[in-house]
């Protein structure tokens, strides 16, 4: 979407300053994995490709604040009973994912730009670059969904192609909906 469209969109919509609000994220990462392998006694390398796709749903509060749309929420990792506070900020034709908790980044979208940051976990950090594709912002009157394409380079080098859906809305979500 255009930034001619936002504001009116952003004015007209009905979602209202702290409204509870059902956040799902749905994503496609499709990478590659590098492995050694031998053949005929000469060492040759693998690239295997490996699709990885993941389905939350959250519930948080929405709020505008200056002009810019703030979605906040905790996350649970399967791994850990930590909470990771997330936002997803949405200003003008960019988006950003903040997490601070168990695992901490910023992830910055904005159309053919790459973003670098840096991705904190518990095991370790790594410098992530994020290349924007596409990114899209579509609104109704009690939803708002974000499209992005986007490539994350890890350390300097090409790890995956991404695919995700953002929805946010007032009306309770279930997976696969």
């Amino acid at each position: 979407m255009n930034c001619l469209g936002y504001k009116q969109s952003v004015e007209e919509s009905r979602l209202n300053n702290k409204d509870k609000v059902f956040i799902k994220i749905k994503g496609l990462y499709t990478g590659t994995m590098d492995e050694e392998a031998s053949c005929e006694g000469e060492e040759v390398e693998v690239i295997e490709s490996q699709d990885d796709e993941v389905e939350v749903i959250n519930v948080g509060t929405y709020s505008v604040v200056n002009g810019k749309e703030y979605i906040r929420y905790e996350e649970v990792y399967d791994d850990s009973q930590e909470r990771s506070s997330s936002i997803i900020k949405i200003d003008g034709d960019s988006v950003e994912v903040t997490k601070k908790g168990v695992v901490s980044t910023k992830m910055r979208f904005t159309m053919g730009s790459k973003n670098m940051t840096y991705y904190q976990t518990p095991y370790g950090n790594m410098s992530l670059g994020i290349i924007t594709k596409s990114l899209e912002i579509e609104r109704t009157e009690d939803t708002i969904s974000i499209y992005l394409v986007y490539g994350m380079e890890v350390n300097c080098e090409h790890l995956s192609d991404c695919d995700m859906q953002i929805t946010i809305t007032t009306r309770e979500l279930r997976i696969d909906e």
